[in-house]
């Protein structure tokens, strides 16, 4: 079915998309990745592109007034916007942040860490630079990508890696393209993070209207001054600094067994007040919730007797919990939208079973891409040394939490997200038994490990969202799929060319960069060599606790499904027993009571009224922390982190 009165996809709006592409991933690595100032692809709703949105909302009120022919439709801005967080999630943490220190550290460090020599026999030379000039000059920085040693060292690996990206990225199109309908038009999802670009774009004369709210800058002005404060405080120590940031309140909890809490972070980001208030109150209320349930399981520990908690162990198994969970919420997702599902099957041998002809791509091809995606996959990893059960069970896996993932995006908008403590790759080998999986399968796993050690810039809700957000302002899907592809080329290009640039500028091994990303690419590696020296079997303890986690999910979900009044959502579930909700329950359960009382007390009207003071919050917050970004940029210098932590 077609929206009436379709907006035009025009050339002008892709042609800025794709040249802002390159330079926002210039931005991101001289700004995360060397300055080591506010992460801009940290979050959900990315920080850098609604910047650049708002720049050129800014821009085109400016456009409107004085050569209005000039000026651009929201839809040009949207499309411009969506390229961008395509482009800019590739480049950003858990993507290409982590890629290529992930492929050089096993051999820069080999004489640095116990047997990680072992594993250079067990890596293909195609997936790894070569030479190892190239590499140290790498590490070591004053030097330059552009010569024919340092081109040719990395020749190999660029061409595998961005075409096993590709495929990746392609995969989770065709797998967006098939529960589309089904979640945005049946289920009709809320996507809170799509919110704020079509406020400020679709209907950008409302937007406009804002600027003339006092609420609104009621919430920029607060937003805004306390991280320019705390940002002048960081070069003058000796002005007080404003308590924003995750600061530990669990030394308030000291006598047994209540210090089984351990750590409790209180936060108050502005940013997450406001984009809170966006998402449904269920979810809002489950992610806090959850988590603080999940602190007093600890209690729960300690008054057994077991220890203090960990996110590993005691009779909490926290890490196990959150996986099932995880698990869960993808699985009950396919299974609550298995008569789309058969409808999509059935279009592959009857392409009249349905009309998808607004659809990205055809159900038809949507299909038939998935599974030549998935075999493309599948032998990429066998010959990169998995043995093929493993490489299935392993793609398998990671695309069920990737599903997981845009589903909780799409649903409960979650500010911000890492995945749960056990990612695919540690899962298969929990799993099955280090034991049972030979070296060579095990570093191949481990060289996967980049793509999964968090999920912050996964690519695969930014699609959806993308497709939310065209449906949205009457774009038609089919061509906005192309333009989508087209960013996801024109990000793996420009992220692999960027953050080789800056490395080889830099040093990907000195003080001249944010070392967290190198140090990052460590983990695996002491990882596969505990896997080696400690060969165990599977564990049966911790996957009990997987299921249990399924289990509570499945039965929130009956809940739901049951009781109209039912207030406990299963993603809250998920996101509570997951790292990041640590560092922003609180504002999160500051926004929830606030909008509880608004809607509660005022009603509709109320929570209109109040809109916009959340929306400056979260811009004032946002564009702030992008001013302070760019000048570390421009100055080459650290500069105060505004957000995350």
């Amino acid at each position: 079915m077609k929206h009436a009165q379709q907006q035009r996809i025009t050339a002008r709006s892709v042609l800025i998309g794709s040249a802002l592409i390159p330079v926002s991933c210039f931005w991101i690595t001289r700004s995360e990745m060397t300055t080591g100032v506010t992460e801009i692809t940290s979050t959900s709703l990315l920080i850098g592109a609604v910047f650049i949105l708002f720049v050129l909302v800014v821009a085109n009120m400016g456009l409107e007034r004085h050569a209005p022919q000039a000026a651009f439709t929201g839809a040009e801005m949207l499309t411009i916007y969506v390229m961008l967080t395509i482009g800019m999630s590739i480049n950003g943490i858990g993507m290409f942040g982590f890629l290529t220190t992930a492929l050089a550290n096993p051999f820069w460090y080999a004489t640095q860490e116990n047997g990680w020599a072992d594993f250079h026999q067990h890596i293909p030379s195609w997936l790894r630079p070569e030479g190892d000039l190239a590499i140290r000059r790498f590490y070591e920085g004053e030097s330059t990508l552009y010569t024919a040693e340092h081109l040719t060292a990395w020749r190999n690996p660029i061409v595998a890696w961005s075409a096993f990206t590709f495929v990746l990225l392609w995969v989770m199109f065709c797998i967006n393209v098939i529960v589309r309908r089904r979640w945005s038009e049946q289920e009709q999802l809320s996507y809170p993070i799509a919110v704020l670009p079509l406020e400020m774009s679709v209907r950008e004369r409302r937007f406009t209207d804002y600027f003339r709210n006092p609420f609104l800058w009621a919430g920029i002005v607060i937003a805004s001054v306390i991280p320019s404060w705390n940002s002048v405080q960081f070069f003058v120590p000796s002005l007080p600094y404003i308590p924003v940031k995750p600061f530990d309140i669990g030394y308030l909890f000291r006598e047994r067994p209540w210090n089984g809490i351990g750590g409790l972070p209180a936060a108050f980001h502005p940013s997450v007040i406001g984009l809170t208030f966006f998402i449904p109150l269920d979810v809002a209320f489950s992610c806090w919730f959850f988590y603080l349930v999940r602190k007093l399981q600890g209690v729960l520990v300690v008054a057994l007797g077991s220890g203090t908690q960990a996110p590993w162990s005691g009779l909490g198994s926290i890490a196990e919990q959150g996986t099932g969970a995880w698990m869960g919420i993808g699985v009950i997702s396919l299974w609550l939208g298995r008569r789309h599902l058969a409808l999509v099957g059935r279009s592959v041998l009857n392409a009249d079973a349905t009309d998808d002809s607004d659809e990205p791509l055809s159900y038809r091809w949507a299909v038939i891409g998935l599974a030549v995606g998935g075999a493309l996959l599948t032998l990429f990893c066998v010959l990169a040394g998995i043995q093929i059960g493993l490489a299935v069970l392993f793609l398998g896996l990671f695309f069920l939490y990737m599903l997981a993932l845009t589903r909780i995006r799409g649903e409960g908008g979650v500010v911000w997200h890492f995945g749960p403590y056990w990612n695919p790759i540690t899962l298969l080998v929990r799993g099955v038994g280090s034991a049972h999986i030979e070296p060579r399968s095990l570093t191949a796993l481990t060289y996967m490990q980049w793509f999964n050690l968090e999920f912050r810039c996964a690519n695969m809700p930014h699609q959806l969202e993308g497709f939310h957000i065209a449906r949205t302002s009457r774009l038609p899907l089919r061509p906005f799929g192309i333009v989508v592809l087209l960013a996801v080329v024109l990000g793996i290009v420009a992220s692999f060319w960027n953050v080789l640039d800056m490395y080889y500028r830099k040093g990907a091994g000195t003080p001249n960069v944010n070392m967290w990303r190198t140090n990052m690419g460590l983990i695996p590696y002491r990882t596969l060599r505990a896997w080696i020296d400690y060969r165990g079997d599977a564990d049966l303890r911790g996957l009990r606790s997987v299921a249990l986690g399924f289990v509570a999910v499945a039965g929130l979900s009956l809940g739901r499904l049951r009781f109209a009044t039912w207030p406990f959502h299963p993603l809250g579930f998920a996101v509570g027993n997951t790292f990041i909700i640590d560092l922003v329950w609180m504002p999160m359960a500051i926004s929830w009571a606030l909008k509880l009382g608004f809607l509660r007390y005022g009603g509709i009207r109320a929570y209109r009224t109040v809109l916009p003071f959340f929306v400056g919050l979260l811009l004032g917050e946002y564009v702030t922390a992008c001013l302070w970004s760019v000048a570390g940029v421009v100055l080459d210098i650290p500069m105060y982190r505004v957000f995350p932590n």
